[in-house]
């Protein structure tokens, strides 16, 4: 081997070292991040949330409303995990894509079926920037600002980034908290309780700081993580049965994406999950099957859930009878089954995309806007 090539050898082999290796607990904890969002779709949607306190269900479903209440923070720390090595444009393009499928797809049967005027089917081939899927819109958005958010933080050592974190969780979160339960306001419109494009920015912002110093680390024990997690999560719980024993009044303070216990839940699964070891070959092919669905069930079943069709009615109605006993398994049992028929679903769009090389086109367009 001459000196030449054996340097190409040496490069190549730099170059597969550095290449980073697949998380896929993270691939798993999505999974069930989207099927704990179903769960709160589930129970908003069907009138479960206003049941009468003295109905024997009530803390049930308020505890599974806890307990399913951290995928958002988790998604916006994952985005930041994930996404701060790289970034492309075309798939922000890409996403449009999907949301202009699945926008112009509902709403073209709801026009067929009568349920939605001329205008409003008009509107649906402008999925952003309209009031639906506000995390979609906070998502996309935030990603539009991404190049100079990872500009800016590159910057920044391990000492000054870590003051950063702890200013921004200060001041968004316990800050916030100790304004609306001492004073009984908090004037953070901006944030909108977490259900906007500023505090999906912070959570990347903290995701990415967990990627780029600590996720090749051992942080903490996997025990220590899932106490965290159940901890703060009956911490909220127990504040919203002393509120409302105290004011007879079902309190919102921690059952809030900026709340110190929802951020705890999160970071705490995220830390966990990204420390598991899966190697198992055929959970490893589920996951890369789910990997690329997974953000249209969100999509997929709000959309459907927003049908007043019999079968949505009756859906909700069955939903609303079910019995108090083994109700928290039982509504995570109907959301998995929700998150699989949606996943599946979506293949079909998946397999339209391949086809017709929406991808490809992405990519293209990128090109083209910035070359």
């Amino acid at each position: 081997m001459n000196p030449k090539e054996e340097d190409i050898c040496k490069l190549m082999i730099n170059i597969n070292e550095k290449k980073p290796k697949r998380n896929y607990g993270i691939d798993l904890l999505k999974i069930i991040a989207m099927i704990n969002v179903i769960n709160l779709h589930i129970n908003q949607s069907s009138g479960l949330l206003k049941l009468n306190p003295k109905d024997i269900k009530f803390r049930k479903i308020y505890l599974l409303e806890i307990f399913s209440f951290w995928p958002v923070d988790a998604f916006g720390l994952i985005s930041g995990l994930i996404g701060f090595k790289k970034y492309k444009f075309s798939n922000l393009i890409y996403l449009w894509f999907e949301y202009f499928y699945y926008s112009t797809f509902f709403s073209l049967y709801l026009y067929i079926k009568s349920n939605l005027d001329l205008k409003q089917l008009f509107l649906s081939c402008f999925p952003i920037g309209i009031n639906r899927l506000w995390y979609v819109n906070a998502y996309f958005f935030m990603y539009l600002l991404l190049p100079f958010i990872t500009n800016s933080t590159s910057l920044l050592n391990i000492k000054k980034y870590t003051k950063l974190i702890a200013f921004i969780f200060f001041m968004y979160s316990f800050y916030y908290i100790f304004m609306k339960y001492i004073l009984g306001k908090a004037n953070y419109h901006f944030a909108r309780k977490g259900y906007s494009t500023i505090w999906i920015i912070q959570l990347y912002i903290a995701g990415s700081y967990i990627g780029r110093f600590f996720m090749n680390k051992p942080f903490l024990p996997k025990t220590i993580l899932f106490v965290l997690y159940i901890s703060s999560s009956f911490f909220a719980y127990g504040f919203m049965l002393y509120n409302y024993k105290k004011t007879r009044h079902v309190s919102s303070l921690f059952e809030d994406y900026l709340s110190p216990t929802t951020i705890i839940q999160s970071l705490s699964l995220l830390l966990l999950f990204s420390d598991f070891d899966i190697s198992n070959k055929y959970l490893i092919k589920v996951l890369l099957f789910l990997n690329p669905l997974n953000f249209n069930v969100t999509l997929i079943h709000m959309r459907i859930f927003s049908f007043q069709t019999p079968i949505v009615k009756k859906f909700f109605k069955y939903i609303r009878k079910l019995g108090p006993k083994y109700i928290f398994f039982k509504i995570y049992g109907i959301s998995s089954i929700i998150y699989f028929i949606c996943s599946f679903f979506d293949y079909f769009r998946h397999i339209l995309f391949k086809i017709l090389k929406i991808r490809y086109l992405s990519i293209y367009i990128e090109k083209y806007l910035f070359e």
